[in-house]
């Protein structure tokens, strides 16, 4: 007997379970299919699953039995086709389960929630005198939740429910309600009798008669009561019946803006895209513009055409900051067809929105990496602003780069791709140079204006002259400069808190997180040490634990300091930080952006949270405090993430008709970054920079993974870290790809968290055959080991 057969993957994160199993969709679940979420018994429990695909099948013939698939989760399928082939590519190319990809694609992270409960059989228990029992629990009570059952009956609890004194029982829920909304639908007319008695009842039933039925909230807002409404009800004239709430828009800009003229160089950048959004192919773009060229316009017009065919347009952020200038400034041409997506969004406010871009009704998506993974209708243009930006690159398992895989999702949804910067990633450009990706480059400034004036300032022979050790005698004077002629600053210290080191002057102890190898940061605002790694917070030390000295020594500079030498040189100055601390408050980081735009304060400071593509007018000034801050971690990258971090900040000076000025405060003036960056070279810097890449097999000459074992032993994961390191060198030479591994080696901070981090460096022009070899081995399916494929 043919029936149809459903393979279901079950959403249950274990590296054990990276496979389907096959459910039978009953006769009353015939519009299920691919990409719909179910719920499936499983393991003598009820799981929720996703079904991955369908096919006709002879049941009879098999020799085990197929269960049924129970409910479906949603009524409508969660995943398209295009969203299961993204996370396949996710889970093959960054070595994760299949189901840690097509979590990204949720909002929660399962659909159903499970809740379990104990219900005591009394009559049995006082039958067989379970005194043991009857001691903890009173008779009164018939049933336990899961977690009052394990505290009271412990590793009793399994053997209570195999003699039958507890019987378990399982129930769902959803973990999202679908948002009703409650409508009133008239029955009959009143009479004239009615009307005399109720004349505001009248009025109600002469709105429903003419209008229809009507949600209650828009009733309020015509003026009738909840009590009116209800007295309406209690009367007969009408019933209430619940309908799926409508969408709503967080956008409340209206499209009035003007158009604008394009310069030559967005003419032509418009021109090309538009171009290939007609192929309906996969094309990919590299928009290399200066700071202030008018990047972001090219890609409204670019998006404008992909709606007048008909789809919709994806536009890609680094960080959760960005999303509301970006947001405003498509909202001010389309309205609430703009919809935003990040994590900072309640669940309802995502599911709202998921809704609005699932129906259409939203065609222009905005977000930070999250916002890949969204129901796009008949999507046409991807666009990945600042593509350099390292916030793209997810820091848990799945380790995806969200630029990757929207240039996957490109080839897949068949639309051109653009990636945006004025400071290209090197394996970015050099796909360009390659011919890989086609170049469109933009080097004037709209209003023609030149790049800002950037002054090296050599702190060797101009020492700093606050006790940070990070304000210069010139950046103060250029402050006291921008002030007096009402104009706005920007600087950066990417360092928070207020001392980064708290150390003994008698014996030298320095105190560090008992959790993590790294020193703890006093942060005056609240006048503790933080740890920035584990999170946990401890109380201002009164002595040294080592020497019971009392003089401690605060050492280091933060943000925190920095606004307090602030209020010391430039007293008259309004001054405001922006970092990770001052912005932990839902909008908090929009509602500083709008202040410092509208003029409410003249300096804005801190964090690379400031250097990060913010278009705010009559900023004249930036001041870099410590160029050489990133340039010293160990990473190939911290070249690159140098140059890029002092470009882009100094491009938030001077962006409309005056040329701004920069101060690059330095203890290496001499070294090729801080040479190019001051320059605003950035192909002397790429060819420099490459030339060395290339000398140390280094990406884009090869391909990098790292792999991690982890462990509150340290011996354990250097343990396993051997184990792995032994099997690679026997597998290595029999793979294709030039494939070449570094010996285990802790990492630079090797404890975190009370877990010990041991590594190993896997290089090769290609880690294809090596990724299929670690897929069919069971070390691999360890839980305490991190894969990590183009790590930063």
């Amino acid at each position: 007997m043919q029936e149809t057969i459903a393979e279901v993957l079950i959403n249950r994160p274990s590296k054990h379970l990276n496979r389907t199993f096959s459910y039978r969709i009953p006769e009353t679940m015939k519009e299920a299919g691919v990409g719909w979420r179910c719920v499936v018994n499983f393991a003598r429990r009820k799981e929720e699953g996703i079904i991955l695909s369908i096919r006709e099948e002879d049941t009879s013939k098999l020799p085990y039995k197929i269960l049924d698939i129970l409910s479906l989760v949603d009524s409508f399928p969660w995943f398209t086709e295009e969203m299961i082939r993204t996370a396949l590519w996710i889970s093959s190319y960054y070595m994760c389960t299949l189901i840690d990809a097509l979590r990204l694609f949720y909002i929660d992270k399962k659909a159903v929630k499970t809740k379990i409960t104990y219900t005591l059989a009394w009559e049995k228990i006082q039958k067989e005198g379970a005194e043991e029992i009857e001691g903890l629990v009173d008779s009164s009570v018939d049933s336990l939740d899961e977690k009052s059952a394990s505290l009271l009956f412990g590793d009793s609890l399994l053997a209570y429910v195999k003699r039958g004194y507890l019987i378990k029982r399982e129930t769902l829920a959803a973990a999202h309600k679908v948002p009703l909304e409650k409508w009133i639908v008239p029955d009959r007319e009143l009479t004239d009798k009615e009307r005399g008695r109720s004349r505001k009842q009248a009025e109600l039933s002469d709105f429903l008669r003419d209008e229809g039925p009507q949600p209650v909230d828009t009733l309020k807002e015509k003026g009738f009561s909840a009590a009116l409404i209800h007295a309406f009800l209690l009367n007969e004239y009408g019933h209430a019946v619940y309908h799926r709430k409508e969408t709503y828009s967080l956008i409340s800009q209206k499209g009035n803006r003007g158009e604008r003229t394009l310069t030559d160089e967005q003419e032509k950048a418009v021109h090309a895209i538009c171009d290939s959004i007609d192929k309906e192919a996969y094309e990919g773009f590299l928009l290399k513009g200066v700071t202030g060229s008018g990047k972001t316009e090219v890609y409204l017009q670019a998006a404008r055409h992909a709606l007048a065919k008909g789809g919709s347009a994806l536009i890609l952020v680094p960080e959760i900051a960005l999303t509301n200038q970006m947001t405003s400034y498509f909202a001010s041409i389309f309205g609430d067809k703009v919809v935003f997506m990040h994590s900072n969004l309640s669940k309802g406010e995502r599911y709202n929105n998921r809704m609005r871009i699932m129906s259409g009704e939203s065609p222009i998506v905005i977000g930070s990496r999250s916002a890949i993974f969204m129901p796009f209708k008949d999507l046409k243009l991807i666009v990945v602003d600042e593509e350099y930006d390292t916030s793209y690159k997810q820091g848990e398992t799945p380790r995806y780069n969200g630029r990757d895989a929207a240039k996957v999702m490109a080839v897949i949804y068949h639309c051109p791709i653009v990636l945006g910067a004025a400071t290209p990633s090197i394996a970015t450009y050099y796909a360009a140079q390659e011919g890989k990706i086609r170049l469109l480059t933009m080097k004037e400034r709209v209003f023609k204006t030149p790049l800002p004036q950037i002054h090296v300032c050599d702190l060797k022979e101009t020492p700093p002259i606050d006790g940070s050790g990070l304000i210069s005698a010139p950046l103060v004077s250029l402050l006291q400069k921008t002030i007096m002629e009402k104009n706005k600053a920007i600087l950066l210290l990417n360092r928070r808190g207020f001392a980064t080191t708290l150390m003994c002057s008698s014996c030298g102890y320095v105190f560090k997180c008992p959790n993590c190898d790294v020193s703890l940061v006093y942060h005056k605002e609240t006048n503790r040490l933080e740890c920035h790694y584990c999170e946990t917070v401890h109380p201002l030390p009164r002595e040294c634990p080592k020497c019971h000295g009392h003089r401690i020594l605060y050492l280091g500079a933060g943000t925190e300091r920095i606004e307090e030498e602030l209020s010391h040189f430039l007293p008259e100055a309004r001054v405001r930080r922006f970092d990770l601390d001052s912005t932990r408050k839902k909008n908090s980081a929009r509602e500083i952006l709008d202040d410092f735009r509208n003029g409410k304060f003249d300096i804005l400071f801190g964090t690379q949270m400031v250097a990060k593509g913010h278009d705010i007018p009559g900023v004249q000034t930036v001041g870099i405090l410590s160029a050489d801050s990133i340039l010293n971690i160990p990473s190939y990258l911290a070249a690159e993430q140098t140059f890029n971090l002092i470009t882009q900040c100094a491009g938030r000076a001077g962006r409309s008709k005056k040329q701004g000025e920069v101060i690059l405060q330095t203890y290496n003036p001499s070294h090729y970054v801080i040479q190019c960056a001051a320059k605003q070279d950035y192909e002397s810097f790429y060819k420099q920079e490459l030339r060395y890449r290339e000398a140390l097999d280094f990406p884009p000459f090869s391909k990098l993974m790292k792999i991690t074992c982890f462990n509150a032993e340290e011996g354990k994961a250097a343990s396993q870290a051997g184990r792995i390191y032994s099997w690679l060198t026997q597998v290595i030479p029999q793979l294709s790809g030039q494939v070449k591994c570094t010996a285990p080696f802790s990492e630079p901070i090797k404890r975190v968290r009370n877990l010990y981090y041991i590594s190993i460096l896997v290089k090769g022009k290609s880690l294809t055959s090596l990724k299929s070899a670690m897929r069919g081995t069971p070390l691999f399916e360890e839980n305490d080991i991190i894969i990590d494929v183009d790590p930063l």
